[in-house]
Parts: C-alpha cells; sequence; structure tokens
C-alpha cells in the first residue's frame, strides 16, 4: 500500500512551465499556495487546526499588513445584513438639573453611532430613563476630521435610541454625550454609545484576490481533501489545458481507507475495501 501512495505521488507532477509566468503571476500565486496547502494535508501529523492557522496565516500575508495597523488590501464597506455593533455603557451619577456626566467612547471603522437606553441595565434588572443632553460625534475619513453635533435635551425611556449616520465610514470615531438621571435612580440607570461596524471585504484590486478566496472557501467548507482538490483541479485546467488533472488528496483519503477496510477482521469490508482500491488506482491510470 505505501508503495502505490509513493506511486501516486510522482504520478501527480504538473507541468509548471506550459504557460508564460509572467503573464499568469496571479494563477501562479493561487495555485503554488494551493499546493502549499495541499503538501501541508499530506503530512500525517497535521491536524486540521494546522491547515486553519496556514490558511489563516497566509490570507494575512496576503492582504499586505500595514505598520500602523490594518491591511493595503482590504476596504471596509457597510454590511449587507446586521452590522456588528461596538457596545460602550455607562451607569449614570448625576442627577438631572444638578450636574450631567460627560460620558465618552471610541471605535475605528464606523459608518453610525446610536445613543441607546437599553431596557435592562442587566440580565435580571430593568433599566432607567435617562436625560440626554448634547452628543457631539467627531470621526476622521481619509484623513479628514469631520463633526456633527446634535441636541436631544430629552428623557429617554428605556428600549429607546437615537441613531445618528455619518454619511462615511470612519477610520476613527469619538463620541461625547452628556447624561443624567432622576435622583431616585442614580447608579440604576444605564446608557450606551453604540457604534455600528463597517464589516472588512477584500479588494478586488489585490493580485491576490483569487487566492484569498479561494482559501476561504476550503476554510468555509466542509469537504476537506475534496474542497482542496477541486480548487487545484479548476486553477490547473485553465493554466494547463491538454493537462488531466489528478485529485491527489482525494485519491490519498480514498487509498488510506482501502487499507483500514481489508485489514478489518470482517470479510464485507475487504470485498469493499478491494473494490474502492481498485476504484482509486483507476484514476491514476
Amino acid at each position: 500500500m505505501k508503495r502505490t501512495i509513493g506511486i501516486t505521488l510522482l504520478l501527480a507532477a504538473t507541468p509548471l512551465f506550459a504557460v508564460d509566468m509572467t503573464d499568469q503571476c496571479s494563477a501562479y500565486l493561487q495555485l503554488g499556495t494551493l499546493y502549499e496547502v495541499r503538501a501541508l494535508m499530506m503530512k500525517p501529523y497535521a491536524s486540521s487546526n494546522d491547515v486553519e492557522n496556514f490558511i489563516q496565516e497566509r490570507v494575512e500575508q496576503l492582504r499586505d499588513p500595514l505598520p500602523g495597523g490594518g491591511y493595503r488590501w482590504v476596504r471596509w464597506v457597510r454590511p449587507d445584513g446586521d452590522a456588528q455593533i461596538d457596545k460602550h455603557g455607562h451607569t449614570v451619577m448625576a442627577v438631572q438639573g444638578s450636574g450631567s456626566d460627560s460620558v465618552e467612547a471610541t471605535s475605528k471603522h464606523t459608518f453610525a453611532v446610536r445613543i441607546a437606553v437599553p431596557a435592562k441595565k442587566s440580565l435580571f434588572s430593568r433599566n432607567n430613563a435617562v436625560y440626554i443632553g448634547s452628543v457631539h460625534v467627531s470621526f476622521t475619513v481619509n484623513g479628514r476630521t469631520r463633526a456633527k453635533d446634535e441636541k436631544i435635551d430629552q428623557w429617554m425611556n428605556p428600549d429607546t435610541s437615537h441613531l445618528i449616520d455619518l454619511g462615511a465610514i470612519a477610520d476613527n470615531a469619538e463620541a461625547g454625550l452628556d447624561a443624567s438621571t432622576s435622583a431616585a435612580n442614580v447608579k440604576e440607570s444605564l446608557v450606551e454609545i453604540q457604534f455600528f461596524q463597517a464589516a472588512a471585504q477584500d479588494d478586488p484590486a489585490n493580485p491576490a484576490y483569487d487566492t484569498i478566496r479561494s482559501l476561504e472557501r476550503i476554510r468555509r467548507g466542509s469537504a476537506g481533501a475534496y474542497s482542496v482538490d477541486a480548487e487545484i483541479g479548476k486553477r490547473e485546467r485553465e493554466l494547463f489545458p491538454s493537462a488531466e488533472p489528478i485529485p491527489l488528496l482525494t485519491i490519498m483519503a480514498d487509498l488510506h481507507r482501502a487499507e483500514e477496510l481489508i485489514h478489518s477482521k470482517k470479510d464485507e469490508d475487504h470485498e469493499k475495501g478491494a473494490k474502492l482500491l481498485r476504484e482509486t488506482l483507476r484514476k491514476v491510470r
């Protein structure tokens, strides 16, 4: 069986220089990266976590990390569905009419800010009304600072909110407000500054865009070896039209399964193993 596996490896060699590499940089990058994933998955000691970590690290590299944080080839967009919300809560200490708390919070990649008085201040305790005065939002978009100021000047009951749309996706945003509550509800009233965050999206202009998408499909998929073989086969057919891709990982998995069945103590497993071995070897002829 080991000899059979070795022969399979030799038969899997691909004519890498069949196409001018200068015109196919992106395609070769994708194929080379997929070969790396395949090589790792073929190692007997490699776990699914090892593969997941490798893919994550490679995706990070291909997005081109910037020294100050973020990535060169990642853009931020409003999500199609519900946005992730970065919540900053404050328990109000000031009594309305005698003073106010100055509440501030910051976040990144924000497209809207919501001032909210949640229905509950804890899992089991109901919240109380909060008086909101002025709200100030300062945010930066492409290096330029903008600001929005709104006067609410009213009581906000539990489970109510006020939304401020920034009209853009801010690199950084800072929000501040004045809050107070009734004397009976000091330390019993909660107000939140909530930042609606944009979703990270890979930039199609990235030369490694197709490679990242391919790696993400493998990571999301549940087929494992079959997913990698499918990605490699698709790209090899595009680069080498006359070549017939060999599903190496699938063959390896089937050979190992055939070996297990053949060594089983059940006669029916022997027959299944022999049949699987014949069918698998037929794929490399």
